[in-house]
């Protein structure tokens, strides 16, 4: 259960995925979370009234921002709202389990002095339609406190180096519990003013955001790591709306302009390092 955790915000950006966010939420109530959970919609049309509607239960504050004002936007005036001294950063596609211990991430982060810890991507293979139905077997067997072995695990462990005219990854080796690095997943338990302080996401990149947070974050000397032990299962069976599709499509776009604040134009050994299953 997490109803432990009231110095702990829940921070979701939602765009045209009205259904994967009902899909977090329940599982989010499931476990019976009671801190804050503060959702930025930046949809044509803002979901806001119904989702409030439909999880009375919860504390949510729902933020409707302009159309396609974009991901690191809608981050960025979530973290302004946050009074914890912690957050959880999700993306709405995601999906609570009993292993997604948010109280062990806290512990973790404490334990080996980080600011920011990672946890990893449950999936199952969106190669075949087995994996469709896998996805709703879990979630009935969540219900009962039990969870079905995902066929993908996916988990970002990689360090950042920079230098004059360059910035490229290498990879590190995971280590149990938790493993130093310089850049996890987009699921990370964080400490709430270490992140304000150097600035959070950069406000221009309407995507291609998660590289450029994390060596923001390194230059501004934040400790980051990432853990097998707490995950979350990505949905990627869920369909996505046509108009969300289009706007997810501009990612190349701006990770290309998110570089160009470092002055480089290029992030080496970027698909070489990350990515990658660990388990099957």
């Amino acid at each position: 259960m997490l109803n432990d955790l009231s110095d702990l915000s829940i921070l979701i950006k939602t765009l045209e995925r009205e259904a994967h966010l009902v899909q977090l939420l329940s599982s989010i109530a499931h476990y019976k979370f009671a801190g804050p959970i503060i959702i930025a919609d930046d949809s044509r049309v803002p979901y806001g009234a119904l989702i409030l509607r439909q999880f009375p239960q919860l504390n949510i504050q729902y933020i409707n921002l302009p159309y396609d004002a974009g991901t690191a936007e809608g981050r960025n005036r979530m973290l302004e709202l946050v009074q914890t001294p912690y957050f959880l950063l999700c993306d709405d596609d995601f999906v609570f389990d009993r292993r997604t211990r948010i109280p062990l991430m806290r512990r973790l982060l404490e334990e080996y002095q980080l600011d920011i810890l990672g946890g990893v991507f449950r999936q199952h293979n969106r190669k075949t339609r087995k994996g469709k139905y896998l996805l709703k077997v879990n979630r009935l067997l969540n219900r009962l406190g039990w969870v079905l072995p995902s066929s993908q695990i996916y988990e970002y462990h990689a360090g950042i180096t920079i230098k004059p005219n360059e910035i490229s990854l290498y990879s590190i080796h995971y280590t149990d519990p938790v493993t130093r690095c310089d850049l996890t997943h987009n699921f990370f338990l964080a400490k709430t003013e270490q992140v304000k302080a150097f600035g959070a996401w950069n406000p221009i990149l309407k995507g291609g955001e998660h590289q450029n947070f994390f060596i923001r974050a390194k230059l501004a000397g934040l400790k980051v790591g990432t853990t097998r032990k707490c995950g979350v299962i990505h949905d990627q069976w869920t369909p996505n709306s046509k108009e969300y599709q289009n706007l997810r499509n501009r990612g190349n776009e701006y990770q290309m302009l998110a570089l160009k604040e470092f002055g480089v134009t290029r992030l080496e050994n970027y698909k070489e390092v990350l990515g990658g299953t660990f388990g099957i």
